[in-house]
């Protein structure tokens, strides 16, 4: 007996290590499938929601924007040439009025080759479509405080990836069913996650009165991280009427309700 119970001992202790190797085999492949879904299949689904969700944001801005105004009256043969004025940017609506999940803008990024629908709220559910958030009590696009937004900067679309490569003077168009409305970059700065300052309507300043419209996007950071919080500011250049056409800003980049 005691010869037969040491033959056994070795085969159990054989087969206990053949058991706990395959279940951290088990368990490394779904870590890698985990990553690989985490990485790049939300990557591909976000991406491919946000497009139809641009597309129909696109539709119902141009079924919605105002008719472009009349042309003058042309001058005599031998007056000056008519000149033709962008026009003054029409009222935006109340940002109390957002309704959380709306779309409301479309946010174009021409330096770093975005343009992501604005949709009302920063939680999840909203980001992970691969848009932007808006901060629900901010100031809406183009108006007078801080119009702040939340995007991913991995998975989901990773719509702010590249927001560190940003730098000073590089513009962010927000375009609406009414107005185009253009910001000018102006620095990066990383945060705490709890500096909940950067969202007062003067960022950094919560006691501070508003006179102009600026702009904040925050995005988590480091890359795959979300330790801390990388903020980029900028501030309204100035506001034109949709009906005005696409600002130079936009280069090549597709105008809402365009083919």
């Amino acid at each position: 007996m005691p010869r037969s119970g040491a033959r056994t001992l070795p085969t159990l202790l054989r087969r206990g290590a053949q058991g706990l190797g395959d279940l951290l085999l088990t368990v490394g492949v779904t870590l890698l499938l985990f990553v690989v879904w985490q990485g790049w299949w939300t990557d591909v689904q976000a991406n491919a929601q946000a497009s139809d969700t641009l597309a129909q944001v696109r539709s119902d801005f141009a079924a919605a924007a105002p008719a472009a105004p009349s042309s003058p009256d042309p001058e005599p043969e031998d007056g000056p040439a008519p000149q033709e004025t962008p026009g003054e940017p029409l009222p935006e609506p109340d940002p109390a009025t957002f309704e959380y999940g709306d779309a409301l803008a479309v946010a174009y990024l021409p330096t770093i080759g975005e343009e992501r629908v604005v949709k009302e709220g920063t939680e999840g559910d909203v980001l992970n479509q691969g848009v932007l958030g808006h901060y629900p009590d901010t100031a809406g696009p183009g108006q007078v405080g801080n119009f702040a937004l939340a995007g991913h900067r991995t998975t989901y679309g990773r719509p702010l990836w590249d927001l560190g490569e940003m730098a000073p003077g590089d513009p962010i168009v927000v375009e609406t069913a009414a107005n185009y409305h253009v910001y000018r970059f102006e620095e990066l700065e990383v945060v705490d996650p709890g500096r909940w300052q950067v969202l007062a309507p003067v960022p950094g300043e919560p006691e501070a009165e508003p006179e102009e419209a600026r702009m904040v996007l925050t995005a988590c950071h480091p890359r795959f991280s979300a330790q801390e919080r990388l903020i980029g500011y900028a501030v309204l250049d100035r506001s034109v009427p949709r009906s005005a056409g696409p600002p130079p800003e936009l280069g090549d980049a597709r105008a809402v309700g365009e083919g």
